[in-house]
């Protein structure tokens, strides 16, 4: 089960979504079994004691001991961190890319919950659940009309494989019970995959998990038996992940015995990671599509296949995150996430940004994310940084992946009317309610999405979206001009999501991109 509040309407955060080249700890780390606590720690515990015994409130000293310790490891690099026990099960999960639920994407509409899609194979399929369905009762509780949580309903709905969960389900009026023994469920990080002509593929990767290059392989595979002979493979805010699904992936490109990325630190060795011969992909013309939310292992690919000279990198300068962590676990189940070495591109750059200590700078940096946005971000563009690719380019390190090929961003409809209806999650609740009275969702009035493409014309929906989002959204006021403005992007975007209801996000992808100019210039690229 996932949240179809999707990754495309959320800001990707790309301080969790981090390179754990290698891996996590096993072992329950203690320091203090075998050596006496320092004066630092002496100091700190009799702080903390001294702030329980006399300060004027009451004090959560657990609260101000996790606090003080994030704070501790900010001051040394953006990306060391804790963890507290409580999230570390979420984390394990988008690792591992798996979870144990019952295998549906909801979101809640008029404080009740709507199944958008039912996961293939998964256990509510098997029982019978539909998309169109609203869970209104979780063993035996009220779930419609309370103000139930996402994180509420995550908690109910998931839980340990083969336990079950019973729910009530309103389908059209009719209440029907369902007992649904819960599953694996897969966090497809590979979450579109498709031919865009007749010689080019599409592979749109979300995050990198440890099932990630396995996803990869077998999408490759089927769009290889189609044709392709031309491949797009889509990172851009991708905020990384698991570095060895990146190696593999970049490996699947290159010839035998060429460098894909290497990770060295005061602490740990040198460790440099070298292409295997006979890739699935070493025939394949490639373009990457990168943006200032690429980061971690995203950065490890395009960094591998720019300074390989393998491929053209198009879009716009990656975040620039060049450190490696590994995760401590405590005895309280917690866990310190601590950086342990730079990892660097074959020319031999590190392409992390530069780190002043402010935490909450180096996030935002509003400054360089602007102009990078719109004209090629040159700052980092200094002799001492620069470097070679094999074929003898000059490539610069210092904070970021610069593409080969810079494509600014697409203002053309913009509207702050737009981003209205975009982040209030407008498209998503109105194509779904359209689909469910339409009875879309039992009687698919297209067999194909080759049909629904070419017949379909979002045009006709137009009049029925104002009257909804005065209905159901009044508190996002009607801007003529910013409608007539912004006319054909909402156009694409009731189509594009219409295609998600029936497609998943595969469909919302082959759609969305038709005219997206990142799309257009590596479309263009194959043949330069």
């Amino acid at each position: 089960m996932t949240n179809s509040n999707r990754s495309d309407f959320l800001p990707i955060i790309i301080s969790i979504a981090i390179c754990l080249g290698f891996g996590a700890s096993a072992l329950i780390w203690n320091p203090f079994d075998s050596i006496q606590k320092s004066k630092e720690v002496q100091k700190l515990e009799d702080i903390l004691n001294l702030l329980n015994e006399k300060y004027v409130d009451e004090v959560d000293t657990k609260s101000v001991f996790d606090e003080t310790i994030v704070e501790m490891l900010h001051k040394l690099d953006p990306h060391s961190n804790y963890i507290p026990a409580e999230e570390m099960k979420a984390l394990s999960e988008s690792i591992d890319g798996n979870f144990g639920g019952i295998g549906v994407r909801f979101f809640k509409l008029r404080d009740t919950i709507c199944v958008s899609n039912v996961i293939a194979g998964s256990p509510s399929e098997l029982v019978g659940l539909m998309a169109g369905d609203q869970i209104v009762e979780i063993e035996k509780e009220n779930a419609a009309g309370v103000g139930i949580t996402n994180d509420d309903i995550m908690k109910k709905l998931k839980g340990e494989r083969g336990t079950s969960v019973n729910i009530m389900v309103n389908r059209y009026g009719a209440l029907l019970p369902f007992k649904i023994k819960r599953g694996s469920i897969p966090i497809k990080s590979v979450v579109a995959s498709h031919m865009v002509d007749d010689k080019t593929g599409y592979i749109k990767i979300d995050q990198f998990s440890i099932p990630t290059s396995r996803e990869f392989r077998l999408a490759s595979f089927n769009l290889k038996s189609q044709g392709m002979t031309h491949m797009i493979l889509d990172l851009r805010n991708n905020g990384g992940g698991v570095l060895q699904g990146a190696v593999e992936i970049v490996d699947a490109f290159l010839k035998g015995g060429l460098t894909i990325v290497s990770t060295e630190g005061e602490n740990a060795p040198k460790q440099t990671f070298v292409s295997k011969s006979g890739g699935l992909l070493e025939d394949i013309t490639l373009a990457v599509l990168i943006n200032s939310r690429s980061a971690s292992a995203s950065e490890i690919v395009a960094g591998a296949i720019q300074d390989n000279d393998r491929g053209i990198i198009i879009g716009r300068r990656s975040f620039g995150k060049g450190l490696v962590q590994e995760d401590q676990k405590l005895r309280d189940g917690s866990s310190v996430r601590i950086t342990i070495a730079r990892y660097y591109t074959p020319s031999g750059r590190c392409i992390q940004r530069p780190y002043s200590g402010d935490y909450d700078a180096y996030y935002e940096d509003l400054n360089r994310t602007e102009e990078s946005m719109f004209t090629m971000d040159s700052s980092g563009f200094v002799d001492s940084l620069s470097f070679k690719t094999l074929a003898g380019r000059t490539v610069y390190g210092g904070g970021g992946i610069s593409p080969d090929k810079f494509v600014p961003y697409d203002t053309s409809g913009s509207s702050y009317y737009l981003s209205a209806l975009e982040w209030s999650g407008v498209f998503s609740q109105f194509t779904f309610d359209w689909a469910k009275k339409k009875h879309l969702f039992e009687n698919m009035t297209w067999p194909s999405f080759n049909a629904f493409e070419k017949t379909f014309d979002g045009t006709i929906l137009l009049k029925e979206l104002r009257e909804y989002v005065e209905l159901e959204f009044n508190i996002i006021p009607l801007n003529e001009n910013e409608f007539q403005y912004s006319k054909k992007r909402i156009i694409r975007r009731l189509k594009a999501e219409i295609a998600r209801q029936f497609w998943s996000d595969d469909g919302f992808y082959k759609v969305y991109n038709q005219t997206d100019p990142e799309m257009n210039a590596a479309l263009q690229s194959f043949f330069e």
